[in-house]
């Protein structure tokens, strides 16, 4: 039978609340790999242009031969207890496994740990409320490191091997999909290099340039104006004069200067109305816009992200989106997951002119696509999304000054999430 797209309608909300939706992806859906028992523990490299990732999932009765957590198969775990066991465990896999870049090490931080537990052919967060016995649990534990040299192959030497297990299956994600290896205490090291998308870091072109907006309005420099007419007389007097003061000479040409540095100071004549634009044309504008949105969550440091997104969005709508956006970066440490949006496409653009001013309307159509990635799991999505936008020119440029999302779909799942290359 045909698989039925689902569309999911929104209520009413604030322009810059619908943007998360907008961005974000579903982590908690099913994985596409074969169903297998997870291993007591497994590893995984999560590579892009911006950023590594390297991943623990391990069980902590595993765990307790190299840490002493004090529990046994017969413990059960209470939500206090795993609370306090996450710092000691956080500390001692941050100085396992290393990973370095022509013999210098990467330095990672710690980016999130849960404890989660196998559900049909995936991992789940566990109930936070609940407690729980160890056998039933593992522990997910995500170091970040900033992607500095994309030309460079990384070395990984992984010296966590379990005593019962035969080798650890790392599993590496990136641009060109998802590899397996296995590592075993006699192979335990990996030369691996990412396979990054052409341009990864490069940010979005800008859009189109401002048209001509209205014919029927004039932009004056009125103090340049202003002050050149009020130099008028005394040019005159000074040019028809017989004997020259250099004094008023040097004041003149001074007056000149400061009246030429302030043409940018302009007054308009006229009404202004909207912008009549194609579909096309309006097409051509929010690419470029929606790219800046989506790239602006690539930057780790906050004042970065304002900066790229204020290059796209601007008005009342610039603060409040900017920050939907670091709520929807934070909530990543919630669900567990990793989201890189990959591209984006517009199938349609219906543009109308704003009835007051310059700018337009436009019932936008567009399909989204990207990876998720978590607890050695990734899954490609790609979302399609319908929103309106209103765009309007603001310092000399288009940015998205509002927009209501009305409803998201989602593709159906391919066959499979992800390629995988045994070692």
């Amino acid at each position: 039978m045909p698989q039925k797209k689902i569309s999911i309608s929104f209520p009413a909300l604030q322009p810059w609340a619908v943007l998360t939706l907008a961005i974000s992806f579903a982590s908690g859906l099913p994985a596409q790999e074969t169903p297998s028992p997870p291993a007591d523990l497994a590893g995984a490299l999560y590579l892009d242009a911006w950023q590594i990732e390297k991943e623990f999932v391990v069980s902590p009765l595993a765990l307790q031969q190299w840490l002493d957590l004090g529990i046994t198969a017969d413990s059960r775990l209470s939500p206090e207890e795993r609370s306090a066991l996450k710092p000691r465990i956080g500390n001692f896999l941050a100085q396992k496994c290393p990973v370095t870049i022509q013999g210098e090490p990467i330095e990672f931080t710690l980016d999130r740990i849960h404890f989660i537990e196998p559900k049909a052919t995936e991992f789940s967060l566990i109930d936070p409320e609940a407690t729980v016995s160890p056998q039933d649990i593992r522990i997910s534990a995500v170091y970040a490191a900033p992607n500095m040299d994309l030309r460079q192959a990384l070395q990984v030497f992984w010296n966590l091997i379990p005593e019962n297990a035969p080798f650890v299956t790392v599993k590496v994600a990136d641009a060109g999909g998802t590899r397996s290896f296995n590592l075993t205490k006699f192979n335990p090291a990996l030369n691996i290099r990412g396979r990054y998308r052409s341009a990864g870091r490069n940010a979005p072109p800008p859009p189109p340039a401002l048209p001509t907006l209205d014919g029927n309005v004039i932009r004056l420099p009125w103090l340049t104006v202003l002050i050149g007419l009020g130099l008028v007389p005394p040019v005159i007097r000074f040019l028809c004069s017989e004997r020259k003061n250099p004094a008023l000479a040097v004041l003149l040409i001074l007056l000149a200067v400061a009246a030429t540095s302030l043409r940018h100071i302009k007054v308009e004549i006229g009404k202004a109305s909207g912008t009549e634009l194609s579909e096309t044309q309006s097409s051509r504008i929010l690419d470029p816009l929606l790219r800046g949105v989506y790239h602006s969550f690539h930057y780790r440091k906050r004042s970065e992200q304002y900066d790229a997104l204020s290059k796209v969005v601007g008005g009342a709508a610039l603060t409040p989106i900017f920050l939907e956006v670091q709520r929807t970066l934070e909530s990543r440490a919630r669900d567990g997951s990793r989201v890189r949006v990959n591209d984006l496409r517009i199938e349609d653009s219906q543009p109308s002119p704003l009835p007051d001013r310059p700018g337009f309307t436009a019932a936008c159509n567009w399909e989204v696509s990207g990876r998720v990635g978590h607890w050695g799991h990734f899954h490609d999505r790609t979302n399609l999304y319908r929103a309106t936008f209103v765009v309007e020119p603001l310092q000399d440029s288009w940015k998205i000054t509002q927009l209501s999302l009305h409803e998201r779909e989602r593709e159906p799942e391919p066959a499979s999430a992800s390629t995988s290359t045994p070692d």
